[in-house]
């Protein structure tokens, strides 16, 4: 099998982003296989509910994609969920690319389709040329450490339910390989073949002339590379889900409106840690992605200025969406849009 299978327990039913195209198909397929092995050994089985989004950005196309894949489950005799959303629509309604809003709409669908199960995992069609593309992106784009180690194979959602990527560790031809082998076809999305997207640049031009410049092998570089400061992510999340859980409780409410630290523990940390406590703790109000280098330097700024004495009690500074952080007497305090009193506060020292 070309999956990762240790990222599923028996038993769990899985919520599998089926688009159409050759890695989609390959992960229903060897999801099937794997569902029906552990069934003859005894065991539960996995049950599989396929999800497909139809974006309404290709025309025809993407009808014909959504018609695909609806045959494709009638004829294994599997669970689909069809929606249609217009992306660019929603895209120009948040402030987004139209690549972003797809996605957001995406994961909320999974999240949505996830509530009907029980004990759940999303899956999603992720291959190895995928990772080697997002590293060598993130680099081009000056990514902190964290984004070096590219895509995670399994990471929590915004409701809580964990996403894995089963074929993270397969390539695009070894995936082409095994679809030929089972005689199935897929669809192939006309834009993949567009330089217009960044990511499409570095899969069709970029990549391919570093690879043709260098006599080592670039994509195996990009996944030790990515392997390595996975490691060092998992020792910062470790750290950071240690300190959060020690100077924080939850007060009741709403815990998704604002939270509050003490200030010295942000102040006297080190940047690598402040930086990723601040991250976290946006990421559990809603705020996961935008945040760049200079929201974290002007937060670093206003916390050196309240520990040396200066005035910045009650002083905000806007982060991205109308998110807000502040001081507030000796608490570091973080909200959403709108949000009152934290839900959150730090522990009471015994």
């Amino acid at each position: 099998m070309l999956i990762d299978d240790g990222l599923i327990e028996d038993g769990q039913a899985v919520v599998l982003g089926l688009s159409g195209g050759p890695d989609s198909v390959c992960l229903f397929l060897e999801l099937l296989a794997l569902d029906k092995r552990r069934r003859e050994n005894g065991g539960a089985g996995n049950r599989i509910i396929c999800a497909h989004i139809n974006h309404r950005l290709r025309g025809a196309e993407s009808d014909e994609d959504e018609a695909f894949v609806i045959a494709l489950c009638e004829r294994y005799g599997v669970h689909i969920e069809v929606k249609h959303i217009d992306a660019a629509e929603l895209a120009r309604k948040k402030g987004l690319s139209v690549e972003e809003a797809g996605r957001e709409a995406r994961y909320a669908f999974f999240d949505e389709l996830c509530g009907e199960s029980t004990s759940p995992v999303i899956a999603t069609a992720h291959n190895q040329d995928d990772q080697v593309e997002t590293v060598l992106m993130r680099i081009l784009r000056g990514t902190g450490t964290d984004g070096l180690a590219g895509i995670e194979p399994r990471r929590k959602s915004a409701a809580g339910f964990y996403i894995i990527r089963p074929l993270l560790g397969a390539s695009r031809s070894e995936i082409e390989k095994r679809l030929e082998a089972l005689g199935e076809t897929a669809r192939t999305d006309s834009s993949n073949k567009s330089s217009e997207h960044f990511r499409n640049r570095i899969r069709l031009e970029i990549l391919p002339y570093i690879e043709s410049k260098t006599a080592f092998g670039v994509r195996q570089s990009l996944l030790r590379l990515a392997e390595n400061a996975s490691e060092d992510r998992e020792y910062f999340d470790t750290v950071v889900s240690e300190t959060l859980g020690e100077h924080t409780e939850y007060l009741g409410g709403e815990p998704s409106q604002s939270c509050s630290l003490p200030a010295e523990i942000l102040a006297d940390a080190h940047p690598a840690i402040r930086h990723r406590l601040i991250r976290a703790v946006f990421a559990g109000l809603g705020l996961r992605t935008d945040i760049a280098a200079v929201h974290l330097a002007a937060a670093s700024r206003l916390l050196r200025t309240w520990r040396d004495g200066g005035e910045a009690s009650g002083k905000r500074m806007e982060f991205p969406r109308d998110y807000t952080f502040g001081i507030e007497g000796k608490e570091a305090v973080f909200r959403t849009p709108g949000a009152a009193n934290p839900s959150w506060k730090p522990r009471s020292k015994p």
